[in-house]
Formats: C-alpha cells, sequence, structure tokens
C-alpha cells in the first residue's frame, strides 16, 4: 500500500522515544488539553458502558490508551497504514488490538457496523484533495446504527507564528512555518473545511463542528510550539536526503533549528484553529 504519510515525512522509532520528545504522543496529548476532551460531549452521551471504539491512523495508540482510561473494559481496535509506530504486542493490554488497514480503500466486511465511535486525527500529511470523500464512506460502514465518527483536524493553512513579549524573536520559525506549508498546501487546504460536507455526503447527521486555538490554554505555548517546530524541520531533512534541488545543507538546518528553539525560549509560540468534526450514522 501507498504511504504518502511517509513521501512527506518519515516513520521512525525514534518518533516515539521519550528523549526525543516523543513527538507523537506529545503532540496527541497538546492538542486533546486545548481541545478540552477526549471525545466529544455529544458523541460520549451515546456511547454504551463497554463500547467497541476504533482508532484510524492510530500511529502509536496514544488515542486508545487514552479512552482506555475513560472505558477500561472498552473493545479498542487501532488501524494504520503502516505498522512501524505500533507499540510491542507485549505492551498491548488485552482488550486491544492493532491492525494494518488503508481507510483509503473500502473497509473489510468483517468490519461494517461494528464500532460504537470511531475516531480519527490528523491524517492531512497523508491524505490528497481526493481521498477525503472516500475514507468518509469506508468509516462510516464502520459504524453501527447510531455509531459516531469524531475527526480532528488542524487549519495549517491559517498558522501563525506570534512573538509573546516585545523583544520576542520569532523569523526562523514563520521561515521554516512558511516553507513547510507551502511545500505540503496540497494537503494543507483540505479536510478541516470539507469534512463536513462529505459526511453530510455520506449520510451522516447531525454533524456537529467544534473549533478550538491551538493555545487555547496558554501555558501549553511552549511546549506546543517545541512540539510543532519538529514537524518541518524532519520535512527538511528529509527532503535533503532525498536530494530534493532547493534543499538546504544539514548544516544549515542544524542552525536554524538551533535559532528557531532560541525564538521559542525568547517567547514565541505558534497558533493554529483545530478542527473537531463529529457526524453520526442514523439508527
Amino acid at each position: 500500500m501507498a504511504d504518502s504519510y511517509a513521501e512527506n515525512m518519515s516513520r521512525h522509532e525514534s518518533e516515539t522515544q521519550r528523549h526525543v520528545y516523543g513527538r507523537l504522543n506529545d503532540q496527541f496529548d497538546i492538542v486533546t488539553e486545548n481541545i478540552g476532551y477526549l471525545l466529544h460531549p455529544s458523541v460520549v452521551t451515546t456511547l454504551p458502558a463497554n463500547p467497541c471504539i476504533a482508532d484510524i491512523a492510530t500511529g502509536t495508540g496514544r488515542f486508545l490508551f487514552r479512552a482506555r482510561e475513560l472505558y477500561p473494559n472498552a473493545t479498542l481496535e487501532g488501524f494504520d497504514i503502516s505498522p512501524a509506530l505500533f507499540p510491542l504486542k507485549n505492551e498491548l493490554p488485552p482488550n486491544l488490538a492493532l491492525a494494518v488497514l488503508n481507510i483509503k480503500q473500502p473497509a473489510p466486511e468483517e468490519l461494517h457496523g461494528k464500532f460504537d465511535v470511531v475516531h480519527v486525527r490528523m491524517l492531512v500529511a497523508g491524505m490528497s484533495q481526493n481521498d477525503w470523500a472516500p475514507a468518509v464512506e469506508n468509516i462510516t460502514r464502520m459504524l453501527k446504527p447510531g455509531g459516531f465518527l469524531q475527526w480532528e483536524e488542524c487549519d495549517f493553512i491559517g498558522l501563525k507564528h506570534l512573538r509573546g513579549g516585545v523583544d520576542s524573536q520569532v523569523e526562523t520559525l514563520r521561515f521554516m512555518g512558511r516553507a513547510f506549508v507551502n511545500a505540503l498546501r496540497h494537503s494543507f487546504s483540505y479536510g478541516w473545511n470539507t469534512l463536513p460536507g462529505h459526511m453530510q455526503a455520506a449520510g451522516l447527521s447531525p454533524v456537529i463542528k467544534d473549533i478550538i486555538s491551538s493555545d487555547r490554554v496558554s501555558e501549553t505555548r511552549t511546549k506546543s510550539t517545541i512540539n510543532g517546530m519538529q514537524a518541518p524541520f524532519k520535512w527538511a531533512r528529509l527532503m535533503t536526503k532525498r536530494g530534493a534541488p532547493s534543499a538546504m545543507t544539514f548544516q544549515e538546518i542544524d542552525l536554524l533549528e538551533k535559532k528557531a528553539l532560541d525564538e521559542v525560549m525568547s517567547g514565541s509560540y505558534i497558533r493554529y484553529d483545530i478542527y473537531v468534526i463529529c457526524g453520526r450514522k442514523p439508527l
């Protein structure tokens, strides 16, 4: 299966290591803190005591481990196009299973009508404009009648780099942020703004939209920015490794990364909108 995410970023076990910020797990927790909930209140009120919950593009399975804290006896299943970031099987609780699945293709029949809720977050780097509608349709088939699809994406097109203090510096953060967003603009332009229409077209009703600022909890600004700046630098290094014509040298990237971190320490931070879109399958 083609892995569009790996074309723009990378999959490596270092993504999960705590001493490298545990970027994906930390990102999940920071975004969740700013959203204010793991599952939208409208979803929670519909769930049975021991729900069947799926997570698409599960990566490290962070959402499922967090969901297990709320529903210890739930049936939890995670799916991803690549198993590269899956925890080891002996690290999984007995009610949590992970498997390979490409949600751009129709889901196997044994998954049809199985889940009370299917969760998706930040799949944008692995999606093209034409992938969104089929993915929503495929996930809708996985829902039980009355089940919810909850999908979170971010408006990185509107990403801002702001200074927190009068003397804060922000130029390097802005330079790398613009380069990254412009390179992935073909992906970042969709999803956060098109998902409601795709859910309605798939027959989900009601469709609920919640929009939250990435720095709603101001105390998360520094750690969110440090976490977020890793993505453009990982992308830049990947482009250099592949010999892209306009790529910088590794030495130049290292220098810019140090400057960007200094800017964060001076008080500069990022801000973008987080979109939570929920749609319910009719009973």
